[in-house]
């Protein structure tokens, strides 16, 4: 930016000086004539756009551009306090005698460690995000915030507390925050004399993320969580499974849910029937993740109690959940809307879950799966998905007199997702026989993905010493896919189970000026 328009520090804006003229004030017509001008000859002199490049920079490169000129300076200095980042006094950056000056320009500020930089008697007036971590041991023991900290920091939407033991006057100052709408917690321990207080902050939240977060005490029965709309619970251990439920449950209104009890191995369905999800429990639930190991009749509950009776889920994941007959018919009601949806990792699953969302969901982008078989596939009519833009899917074509010719309809099928930017070759279970695979060949009808013209990520999950997933391309299908697949850049996975030709194949790859990768994961 130095280089490029040495900003005379004598020299003011065009604009402004011309509006402060006496003797000859610009029209209109004659101030956009003008910012052409400087746009043509000197950009860097206009506000927007210096402004607008310095968002792309950091902290470092910032802090050299405020010395080049004063109106450099003026511009750039709330850019580089805007988000705030302060540790302890052994490492505090920026020092607080530098802070307070400028702490109008601060939006963003998060704490580690340290002093609370006088929050509660110091006014903040911009700021929107507060993060305070580890806050247990240290200097300050405690993390309390003072009873006016609402007028200290009057704009303040989103909190985060992290690894902090919270005192109870932060719970009391909280709920007389009138703007607070956001709230994180991480590891935090709510002892059962602040929990009242606790919530009455979450019955004004609009989003509430709690991760091993310990609630002491039953949750009131006239606790309304009406303004809730997004909540992310994995509590595990920490928090009793049947208060984490009735959470969810007095959130009504919720538009997003995700909710996870990995640490748990045992299905929970008695605590989980002990509350009757009603049709449309959650009108406006469009997002919903659960990662809770959990019957067939359970998922389909969930699925039943979000919408309005015409479908509203665009974002389905489910993890070691049953993805059976009945929830899999809740979910057909939500295939106008589906929009991102992994069911890769569902413990159980029918055949005809799938096949029914490919012929069934026009407005797919995102689908994850795991075992489809081309047999269910050809039973059904084409596919509806046109806007896929990522696909991860085992095809299972089995080793019958009819394998060429479900080796072709699945590319054929293939084909007509234009839009396709990620496709993903999963391997099969473990155990599963090798011949079951679709093989990514020519001579199988790998030549019809070639309207694929947007595709640029291809990955096949294996490896070399995988004894259920043996891929055999070669050097044609990879020329082949270097030819006519114009925007691919990525290529991942394990393409031969020969070493010596898996080499050949990874140099010729980087020959061509697309990356690869032996693993999965890129």
């Amino acid at each position: 930016l130095v280089s490029l328009n040495p900003f005379n520090t004598h020299h003011s804006t065009l604009v402004s000086t011309s509006c402060h003229s006496s003797r000859s004030p610009l029209t209109n017509t004659s101030l956009q004539v003008n910012k052409q001008a400087m746009l043509r000859e000197k950009p860097m002199e206009i506000p927007e756009i210096l402004a607008q490049v310095a968002s792309y920079l950091g902290r470092h490169d910032l802090t050299k551009c405020v010395r080049v000129s004063k109106g450099w300076r003026d511009i750039l200095l709330p850019q580089i306090w805007r988000e705030i980042t302060v540790y302890d006094s052994g490492r505090r950056c920026p020092c607080p005698d530098d802070l307070y000056p400028r702490r109008h320009m601060v939006h963003s500020l998060s704490l580690h460690y340290g002093e609370m930089l006088g929050l509660g008697t110091v006014i903040y007036p911009n700021l929107r995000s507060l993060g305070i971590f580890d806050f247990y041991e240290y200097k300050n023991p405690t993390m309390m915030l003072s009873v006016d900290f609402a007028k200290a920091c009057p704009s303040l939407v989103y909190l985060e507390l992290v690894r902090s033991r919270v005192a109870s006057t932060t719970w009391m100052a909280l709920s007389a925050h009138p703007h607070i709408r956001r709230l994180k917690l991480a590891r935090v321990n709510i002892e059962a004399i602040d929990a009242p207080w606790f919530w009455k902050v979450c019955e004004k939240l609009e989003d509430l993320r709690i991760f091993e977060v310990s609630i002491q005490g039953p949750i009131p029965k006239d606790l309304a969580l009406n303004r809730l709309r997004k909540l992310y619970m994995s509590c595990n251990k920490w928090m009793d499974e049947e208060a984490q439920m009735d959470l969810a449950y007095r959130s009504t209104m919720l538009e997003s849910l995700d909710w996870d009890l990995s640490d748990h191995d045992k299905p929970k369905t008695r605590w989980l029937i002990r509350h009757p999800i009603q049709n449309n429990h959650w009108p406006n639930l469009h997002r919903l993740q659960i990662n809770v190991n959990t019957q067939d009749a359970v998922l389909a509950s969930f699925i039943r109690g979000a919408g309005n009776g015409q479908g509203s889920i665009t974002v389905f994941e489910p993890r070691r959940c049953e993805l059976g007959v009945q929830a899999s018919r809740n979910l057909s009601l939500h295939f106008n809307t589906l929009v991102w949806v992994d069911v890769s990792r569902c413990n159980t699953s029918i055949r005809s879950t799938v096949p029914d969302i490919l012929c069934s969901c026009p407005n797919l982008r995102n689908l994850s799966v795991g075992n489809v078989f081309a047999k269910d596939i050809a039973a059904r009519g084409p596919w509806v998905c046109r806007q896929l833009r990522s696909l991860m899917v085992c095809f299972r074509v089995g080793d019958s007199e009819q394998c060429l010719q479900l080796h072709q309809l699945i590319f054929e099928r293939l084909s007509t997702l234009i839009q396709l930017k990620k496709l993903r070759m999963c391997a099969p279970s473990f155990g599963d026989v090798v011949e079951n695979v679709l093989e990514f060949r020519l001579e199988y009808g790998l030549g019809q993905l070639a309207s694929l013209q947007e595709l640029s990520t291809v990955i096949f999950t294996g490896s070399i010493n995988s004894r259920n997933y043996e891929p055999q391309l070669g050097i044609e299908e990879v020329v082949w896919m270097a030819g006519n697949w114009k925007k691919l850049r990525k290529i991942g996975g394990c393409l031969n189970t020969d070493g010596q030709m898996e080499s050949q194949l990874a140099a010729g790859i980087k020959s061509l000026g697309i990356r690869y990768h032996l693993g999965s994961h890129f």
